[in-house]
């Protein structure tokens, strides 16, 4: 069931467009954070990366979703950009 929450958590965020998250730049620590929060039922930490394929570290796979769906809107959307520094993004359009 693990593997499957992690593909509804993905497109959920992106059909959601991480619009629960206040406009503003994030690191990648709160984004988590804000994702298991509106999302808890989807973000197993026992399931991790190194569970769902042989390059994996120790880290919840859901996080792994979390980054391609970022990813995926920063080319498809103007509400999610990558932050100047790593591991921080944009959510929400810039005025």
């Amino acid at each position: 069931m693990a593997r499957e929450d992690i593909k509804i958590l993905y497109k959920e965020l992106v059909n959601c467009k991480f619009q629960f998250i206040l406009s503003g730049l994030y690191e990648l620590d709160a984004i988590y954070q804000s994702v298991k929060t509106q999302f808890p039922n989807l973000c197993d930490d026992h399931y991790l990366c190194c569970d769902n394929c042989s390059n994996g570290h120790n880290t919840p796979e859901w996080e792994h979703a979390v980054r391609k769906a970022l990813d995926r809107l920063k080319k498809t959307t103007n509400s999610i950009q990558s932050g100047t520094a790593r591991g921080t993004w944009f959510i929400g359009i810039k005025s």
